[in-house]
């Protein structure tokens, strides 16, 4: 007669191991979905996330920046966001990186209207996963809204200067020319009127002088302004 080893003490039947195993790594993939979850409700930027058939799930950041919902965008074409439907124009970056995947992914800036009709701009990047035939979208961005505020805040501020620098420099001439010449007309003079003349000359040059200072201040200022600005585009690949 053939002994069954298997229902001896300690000897479990291998389709009871096979159970095991399988809870083990159902309770693994819980826990790590778990975390992936939390993690991705908790990111503190824009996350949307697509296939080839449209859009699977956004985070709450997204939500909270545009007013939609993940049940209301899930299954939807991209191109048919309600804001790309209100405005193509908003959405063409957007809609062309996401319809077109490479190996390198994109980057661009999205930029729509909020529930409260203010301006909103996102630098965004893409980046594309391929996954049982079919290609993963990962858009995450970052809110650039306030940065872009102040790029025009310094915008006016630099043309306001220019502004300023030029009509400086046309005072300035208009003030050293003829000073120049009742400097010459003084030494012309005898007695008190010359010393009197040139006392009035060197307070005047005096104030032109601090003009000039603050010539260059304001160059100084200019340049800076227009640093900040230029390596606000180019990182961001603004025109």
């Amino acid at each position: 007669m053939m002994k069954d080893t298997n229902s001896e003490p300690g000897n479990t039947a291998p389709s009871e191991d096979l159970q095991k195993t399988l809870d083990l790594v159902n309770r693994r993939l819980e826990a790590v979905y778990i975390r992936w979850e939390a993690l991705f409700k908790s990111l503190p930027d824009p996350v949307i996330i697509g296939d080839d058939e449209g859009i699977l799930v956004c985070n709450p950041r997204f939500e909270e920046l545009t007013g939609l919902t993940s049940e209301k965008i899930v299954g939807l074409p991209i191109s048919r966001l309600p804001m790309c439907t209100a405005d193509m124009e908003d959405c063409k970056d957007l809609i062309e990186h996401w319809n077109h995947p490479t190996p390198e992914g994109g980057r661009f800036i999205f930029r729509f209207y909020n529930p409260q009709g203010k301006r909103i701009a996102l630098d965004m990047q893409i980046r594309f996963v391929e996954m049982e035939q079919s290609m993963l979208r990962f858009c995450i961005g970052r809110d650039i809204t306030h940065e872009l505020e102040l790029l025009s805040d310094q915008e006016r501020a630099v043309a306001q200067i220019d502004k300023n620098m030029a009509q400086l420099a046309a005072l300035n001439d208009e003030i050293k020319n003829p000073l120049t010449l009742i400097s010459m007309s003084a030494g012309l003079m005898d007695g008190p009127q010359e010393e009197q003349v040139l006392r009035g000359v060197r307070m005047i040059t005096s104030i032109v002088d601090r003009l000039d200072q603050g010539f260059t201040e304001s160059e100084k200022v200019r340049k800076f302004l227009k640093r900040t600005i230029d390596g606000f585009m180019e990182d961001h690949n603004l025109p």
